[in-house]
């Protein structure tokens, strides 16, 4: 076995300590359960998995490693990140509750997916996570450090689903008990938006 158990089960203990910080990330998933329901917050948590399993792979093999050894690079993907949240930020301003009613089924899963993936894969700060979180928990001494390492990041990521699902459930389950109202969605529009629009100047203001 590449991790030792008690080394898993330290591992997993702070997962879930790094699960409940929020992030756009849980805001994307609240979002798409309120208006979209189980179906549209559980896409939503697929592309999200999908995005942190792609920085978790990359931090096992030393991709990440590079990433951060260039400035140009982390620059580059910063503030793609940052105009990215800024986007969704602005879509969710404008439309102004003007979507879906509540529960309503997505009408492009593929697009709620890959949206979620991107703001992982976006988040220069999460592959900075990965490179300094990971490491921790391998022992050099045990050998196959690659292999240590992609069982963390694969615990991590199936620890996330589990995770972004149940929030999935929860926030589907209360956007079922708010109803589908105009006055309800255009709140949930405006939060949502607001929230997007944090998260970009939080992520164009910080620091590496």
């Amino acid at each position: 076995m590449p991790v030792d158990p008690a080394t898993l089960l330290a591992f997993l203990a702070a997962c879930i300590v790094i699960y409940v910080i929020p992030g756009p990330d849980m805001a994307y998933i609240a979002a798409n359960s309120l208006s979209g329901g189980r179906r549209g917050g559980l896409l939503a948590a697929t592309g999200t998995v999908v995005g942190a399993s792609i920085h978790a792979l990359a931090a096992a093999l030393g991709v990440s490693a590079i990433f951060a050894a260039s400035p140009v690079a982390f620059e580059v993907v910063r503030w793609a990140g940052v105009g990215y949240l800024a986007w969704l930020g602005w879509q969710a301003l404008r439309s102004d509750g003007r979507t879906e009613a509540a529960g309503a089924p997505p009408k492009r899963p593929l697009l709620i997916i890959a949206k979620g993936t991107a703001i992982n894969v976006l988040n220069p700060k999460v592959a900075l996570f990965f490179l300094a979180f990971l490491p921790q928990f391998a022992d050099p001494a045990a050998g196959a450090l690659t292999a240590q390492l992609a069982t963390l990041g694969l615990t991590f990521a199936l620890g996330g689903a589990v995770w972004c699902a149940g929030l999935a459930l929860v926030f589907a389950w209360a956007g079922g008990r708010l109803g589908a109202s105009a006055r309800v969605a255009r709140w949930r529009s405006r939060i949502t938006g607001s929230l997007f629009l944090t998260f970009a100047g939080a992520l164009a203001l910080g620091d590496r």
